[in-house]
């Protein structure tokens, strides 16, 4: 399952987007360091597609792709060195697939800000240092231990892991994220893969959502370049609206909340593949760029090895026609073998041995 972080200074809204986002009651106070134990909520991510499946084979159940959430304490600044409550919390995203980072964007003389202040670009400043502070301090560790493993020869490839340990340390000391180091084609495919391992915040991809107040009409917006906006306390107060509601209220049809979910999975270069059946209408997450095989294995990692053939109708065929019968009638089945690079939205039933 997909996991995503939530970081932010107190009071920039990721309590209230988690609240949105998992419609659970966890704390959302106007007051710092009101989250101090990671809450964590699984998300649905519905979609259209697995709804009109399950009508057409009457599918008992309909199962969505899912992410899970993690929201942790707010950082404030000097975390790394000890203040508020420190970034200790850090360790609990640091399995996360990404980070969002929720950037206050709005003046409102109502919500406090800790830094008695407003400015976007500071506060991504503050959350930059404190995720590349963190890092650093693994990587320190990291590099003592190869130091000492390096006497008694129980590493292999010292001196290159030494290089790329010390090139993202400095990467990291001018607050530069870990995944801006580039390694050496030409190391050992062992190192890269112990490179791949290291776990950094920071090789993460980093998705930045500006809060904002929709049409700025009790606060003032500032300027922030971020992957996204979004007025969350907005979005919080009509997530229950129906469609026509929506529309009668002049917003969007499509919720700031699913743009935000669509956008993780891009941001995560992610897509779904489609099964259906009389059992479920499913949503199935895969990397793009995975063949048919290695998608089988995201079912089950035996179907991996048992993998003979992928039956594929596109979506919009299956739409179309009705039901597989008919489109094998009308020549929209393909069978593919192992290498086909498997598209969103496919529908496949996978042919697999004993």
């Amino acid at each position: 399952m997909l996991s995503v972080g939530l970081v932010g200074l107190p009071n920039a809204g990721k309590s209230t987007l988690f609240n949105l986002l998992t419609k659970r009651s966890v704390p959302a106070e106007n007051f710092p360091f009101c989250t101090i134990d990671p809450n964590v909520g699984i998300v649905e991510v519905f979609d259209e597609r697995i709804k009109n499946l399950a009508r057409l084979v009457n599918a008992k159940k309909e199962i969505y792709a899912a992410i899970e959430f993690k929201d942790i304490a707010g950082l404030v600044k000097g975390a790394s060195t000890g203040a508020g409550l420190g970034n200790k919390f850090l360790s609990h995203i640091r399995e996360c697939d990404m980070i969002l980072m929720v950037v206050r964007c709005f003046q409102h003389g109502d919500v406090i800000h800790v830094e008695n202040r407003v400015n976007p670009s500071e506060d991504d400043e503050i959350l930059m240092i404190e995720l590349t502070m963190s890092d650093t301090v693994l990587v320190e560790k990291l590099i003592t231990k190869l130091e000492k493993d390096a006497k008694t020869g129980k590493e292999k490839f010292v001196d290159q892991k030494m290089i790329i340990l010390e090139s993202i340390l400095q990467k990291l000391n001018k607050i530069e994220p870990a995944i801006s180091f580039e390694i050496d084609k030409s190391f050992d495919p062992e190192t890269i893969k112990w490179r791949k391992s290291l776990n950094l915040l920071t090789d993460k991809p980093i998705l930045r959502l500006g809060n904002i107040i929709e049409g700025a009409v009790h606060g003032t917006n500032l300027e922030y370049s971020s992957d996204i906006k979004m007025d969350i306390a907005l979005e919080a107060s009509v997530v229950d609206l129906t469609a026509d509601e929506r529309k009668e209220m002049e917003l969007e049809e499509t919720s700031g909340l699913t743009k935000m979910i669509q956008k993780c999975f891009e941001t995560l270069d992610m897509s779904v593949y489609l099964t259906a059946g009389e059992i479920e209408a499913r949503a199935w997450p895969f990397k793009n760029g995975l063949n048919a095989k290695e998608c089988a294995g995201v079912i089950h990692s035996d179907f991996t090895d048992k993998f003979i053939k992928a039956e594929i109708i596109k979506y919009t065929d299956f739409i179309t026609l009705g039901n597989r019968k008919n489109a094998i009638e009308k020549g929209k089945v393909s069978m593919e073998g192992k290498e086909y690079l498997m598209q969103d939205g496919d529908v496949v039933e996978f042919k697999i041995g004993n």
